[in-house]
């Protein structure tokens, strides 16, 4: 279990954590890391909104894309009851997702890692095991 300011999540065991002044999380290999990262929003959010926030979190996606020349997969999930978006962004033969959360004044940024060929084990249970407190 990974604990951060306002949440925790699930890591594959025997992971090394890591941490930056915003973000905790937990690396495997070179390549595989779940993260997650705590940004304030602008402006408090509720769920009524997320029809009108869907265009602004796909051009930060796809921004985060061109900047890495990556092919991005947009979709629609549910987290902790609530909709939300999540993207791959594919590049470099590695598989990035982004998960977005959003509560109250707060994006809970969702980060999984792995190459593009490897098992996306820990990105599921990085989405699933979420808990906000």
């Amino acid at each position: 279990m990974v604990r951060g300011t306002g949440f925790r999540f699930e890591a594959p065991a025997g992971w090394e954590l890591v941490r930056t002044p915003r973000a905790i999380g937990a690396q495997g290999d070179a390549v595989e890391l779940v993260q997650v990262t705590r940004l304030p929003l602008a402006r408090p959010y509720s769920a009524k909104l997320f029809e009108r926030v869907v265009p602004e979190l796909d051009a930060a996606a796809q921004a985060v894309a061109d900047e890495v020349d990556a092919k991005v997969t947009r979709r629609t999930i549910d987290v902790l009851g609530e909709r939300v978006r999540q993207y791959d962004l594919t590049f470099e033969g590695k598989v990035e997702q982004l998960t977005f959360v959003l509560r109250g004044k707060t994006n809970f940024q969702l980060l999984c890692r792995r190459e593009a060929d490897g098992d996306d084990g820990p990105c599921e249970k990085l989405v699933e095991s979420l808990s906000l407190s």
